[in-house]
């Protein structure tokens, strides 16, 4: 056989290789690791690179995000990209790249940030215009942050290349105990999705020793709500089975630390909720949020 054909056949193999491997689900140009989305010099009009890009694991987290490691373990943290990007006339943005678990893992690591304007980028997007972008996309969560004011356009474009080099999730959808939350009298973007008790205490105080026994196999929702003059918060846990929600059930209350004004269990899921409600208000967004889907 000659040399020629030989030569012919394994193009023709690699080829078939090629093409293959780009119709698997997350390859053809997906990035195999955060710093692939990372824009890099002359990927973005009027900014060049400050130094190189960054790559932290769980090894090396905390001296990215020194005493705040634990709140991203909280949420299936695998790695992030980091990289610095100067404008010609001294205007700096970092950009991070966040690779979690799973795309509800980004979601809620997302919504435990947001406080802004919301934005459409990736699945899911949050934005103090000029200043800051936030957004999730698959199992990605990504930050874009200006030092000093920028124009809104110029921190979107960027933030919209990231999102560009991201792989698209199958359906982009919100974890399904979202669809729980009662829509009536919920505040906008006042909601976070969690697993462990560290993602929820800056909102509602449970004692910080793990009272409900949450944990990575657990999923948890807290919404706002708005009750004329009063507020309120609704707790929704739900659990592996449900012993595991009627034990929860059991220990809140029991304790002195909080009391919820309302509790209930169906099943593996636990609902409770707290604030300055009355009796029937919190009795309503209890009965909702167990109502049959």
């Amino acid at each position: 056989m000659s040399r020629r054909l030989l030569s012919a056949r394994a193009s023709v193999r690699t080829l078939v290789w090629f093409l293959v491997v780009s119709l698997l689900p997350g390859c053809g140009g997906a990035p195999a690791a955060p710093v692939d989305a990372l824009p890099g010099d002359g990927d973005l009009p009027g900014w060049t690179l400050v130094g190189e890009a960054q790559d932290y694991n769980s090894d090396n987290l905390f001296d990215l995000v020194n005493g705040q490691a634990e709140a991203y373990f909280a949420y299936g943290f695998e790695r992030v990209a980091t990289q610095r990007y100067e404008h010609g006339e001294g205007i700096e943005l970092d950009v991070q790249v966040w690779q979690l678990a799973g795309p509800e893992d980004a979601y809620g690591l997302f919504t435990l940030s947001r406080g802004g304007t919301g934005v459409a980028i990736g699945d899911g997007g949050d934005a103090d215009p000029g200043r800051r972008i936030i957004f999730w996309k698959d199992r990605y969560y990504v930050q874009v942050f200006a030092r000093r004011q920028v124009p809104g356009a110029e921190l979107e474009g960027v933030a919209r290349g990231v999102s560009g080099a991201l792989p698209a999730a199958p359906s982009g959808e919100t974890p399904a105990l979202v669809a729980r939350l009662p829509a009536d009298g919920l505040a906008e973007g006042r909601t976070i999705f969690f697993h462990e008790e560290i993602s929820i205490q800056d909102v509602l105080w449970l004692g910080g020793e793990n009272l409900l026994g949450l944990g990575p196999e657990t999923d948890g929702i807290l919404g706002q709500y708005q009750a004329g003059d009063d507020e309120a918060l609704l707790l929704l846990v739900q659990y592996p089975d449900a012993r595991d929600a009627a034990a929860a059930l059991a220990a809140l209350q029991a304790t002195d630390i909080v009391a919820p004004v309302g509790a209930d269990v169906q099943g593996d899921l636990l609902v409770a909720v707290f604030g300055q409600v009355d009796d029937g208000t919190a009795s309503d967004l209890i009965s909702q949020a167990l109502r049959e889907q």
